[in-house]
């Protein structure tokens, strides 16, 4: 495809390596893990959803089923990983209930402009079924996304990070 959509590609692949460098730098334990989980998880939820999604105009090689690309998949996955990391950091003392909400707080503040993002660049759209249920016809100002965005991504995060959550807490049990 075009230069902008090459740009983006590796973009998101190098904010990647640079995410997992600097954890094992700052001696995060399992970063591999964490990683390869909250992929799983992402992809799981994008497979599930997968009807509802455009994911348009991306290079062949970064498609992996339909129209789900692993390389948005990881831009997903970088996009929880720092959302979670700040918590952690800035939260440290908090419980691990309010750090749930504050993980889905600083997760739709970095997902509703990203999302506003790829439709801007083209590469993301709504099946038409979906547009057909946002019925209100209002639309965040500036972001151009659907009012229904401000719900529906702390929704669909929530299981996303539910699941990275607990399958960590399965294997930091053992």
């Amino acid at each position: 495809m075009g230069l902008g959509i090459l740009f983006y590609e590796l973009s998101i692949i190098i904010i990647t390596i640079v995410l997992w460098f600097y954890m094992r730098k700052k001696g995060y334990s399992h970063v591999t893990r964490k990683f390869i989980i909250l992929f799983l998880g992402v992809l799981l939820f994008e497979i599930i959803s997968e009807p509802m999604w455009l994911n348009i105009g991306f290079d062949s090689w970064a498609y992996i089923y339909g129209d789900i690309t692993w390389v948005l998949t990881l831009g997903w996955v970088n996009t929880f990983m720092i959302a979670i990391l700040a918590v952690d950091y800035f939260f440290r003392e908090a419980s691990e209930k309010k750090k749930f909400f504050l993980y889905l707080l600083f997760i739709s503040a970095l997902v509703i402009p990203a999302e506003a993002f790829m439709i801007s660049l083209g590469v993301r759209g709504y099946a038409e079924f979906l547009l057909e249920t946002m019925r209100s016809g209002v639309v965040i100002p500036v972001l151009y996304l659907p009012i229904e965005a401000i719900y529906a991504v702390p929704i669909f995060c929530s299981l996303i990070l539910s699941f990275y959550k607990y399958i960590n807490y399965l294997f930091d049990k053992k």
